[in-house]
């Protein structure tokens, strides 16, 4: 394992997405009565070390990041300080390795209490801010961002976080309270869809699967991780545990349907293996996309039908796919991490290496894991 250790304590770690080459991540501090920073921290494969790259100035303590989808130099910081919490565009400085960042734009919320800050993949022109009762959609230019459209989230809904789809650019899902809301960008008036009580206790963490469209993960207070389809919200896929006390982050992996890593209060990683689960979504694609083909243009609505019930069921998998599964992995944890001696909060897939994994500690301790041989081989044979 790989250590890397931060001045301040620190809550925001994420991934560099636009490098596809280089494992980078960003670490943001959360010191009370310090300068904060932001840092770019890089894996060197070749010397197996984790260092930091890049160093910059940030006065408030930041609670998020949201990096650009295709450049390093622009992200979005959630930050607080006084009791006010706001969010910001910022530029690092081109070739500088430390120094002060250069701010671009203000986005403001409606009241003081910004909860994180998503950036979409498939639209790099918008980014979404979540307040605790709000939602603010941007328009990010070269002259900086825009305000395009806001709603409340509706009453008695307190909002913790949030995610947007990978692929489809209208598509947001955030975690309201113990629920879950699915929500249309176009519009963004009202939620178009809810999980009620997705978790016992309030939920913290939302997820898309990488390629199952409409499957995401939930965690939160209760200790628990639950799979869901949208298409089915009446009860989850999969319920696992692993954790004593609060998750904070559940992440698909980014290139694997069937690898999940959590992140908690109890001061561990924890990586579950999905097989059996991801085989029913991969199989029901398939089995819709030949019923698709085969049926005649009359038919093709009922077909469809029938296939989204079958694959909302989790049931999607043919009568020889089912008998030749048997044997195979059951779903479930398949390792711990406990090298942290605090709270976890960070967690974030690498991009480049889609077998590595990043974790930060309150203590400022970022720490890399790799997935196991036997569980890579697994996947890949």
């Amino acid at each position: 394992m790989n250590v890397f250790s931060a001045r301040y304590q620190a809550r925001v770690l994420v991934a560099l997405p636009c490098d596809t080459i280089t494992s980078k991540w960003l670490v943001g501090t959360t010191a009370l009565r310090e300068e904060n920073e932001v840092r770019v921290l890089q894996y060197d494969q070749d010397n197996e070390q984790l260092a930091c790259r890049r160093t910059f100035t940030h006065a408030a303590e930041m609670w998020d990041i949201a990096p650009h989808p295709n450049r390093e130099d622009l992200f979005v910081t959630v930050w607080a300080k006084a009791g006010n919490s706001s969010a910001t565009l910022w530029r690092a400085p081109p070739g500088a390795e430390s120094g002060a960042l250069e701010q671009q734009a203000e986005l403001p919320g409606q009241t003081s209490s910004m909860r994180c800050a998503l950036w979409s993949t498939p639209q790099p022109e918008t980014v979404v801010t979540v307040e605790e009762g709000h939602l603010k959609k941007w328009a990010i230019t070269e002259a900086g961002a825009e305000a395009v459209s806001t709603c409340p989230a509706g009453e008695l809904v307190q909002l913790w976080s949030g995610a947007l789809h990978p692929r489809n650019a209208s598509l947001l899902c955030t975690a309201g309270s113990n629920d879950v809301q699915t929500w249309d960008l176009r519009t963004l008036s009202r939620p178009m869809g809810e999980i009620k009580m997705a978790h016992k206790q309030p939920v913290r963490s939302i997820s898309f699967a990488p390629h199952a469209d409409t499957r995401i993960l939930t965690a939160g207070d209760d200790c628990k991780l639950r799979y869901w389809d949208l298409r089915n919200p009446g009860q989850p896929l999969l319920e696992l545990g692993g954790h004593r006390h609060w998750v904070w982050r559940a992440l698909y992996n980014p290139v694997h349907d069937s690898l999940v890593a959590s992140c908690s209060s109890d001061c561990c990683v924890n990586l579950y293996y999905t097989p059996q689960l991801a085989a029913s979504a991969a199989a029901a694609a398939a089995t819709a996309a030949a019923g698709a083909a085969a049926t005649p243009a009359g038919e093709a609505g009922a077909a469809a039908g029938a296939g989204a019930a079958a694959a909302s069921a989790g049931q999607a998998a043919p009568a020889s796919a089912k008998g030749a599964s048997r044997g195979a992995d059951l779903d479930g944890k398949v390792v711990t991490w406990d090298e942290h001696e605090d709270s976890v909060y960070g967690l974030a897939w690498s991009v480049a290496d889609p077998w590595l994994l990043a974790s930060l500690s309150f203590d400022g301790r970022v720490a890399l894991s790799k997935v196991p041989k036997n569980i890579k081989y697994k996947i890949l044979i």
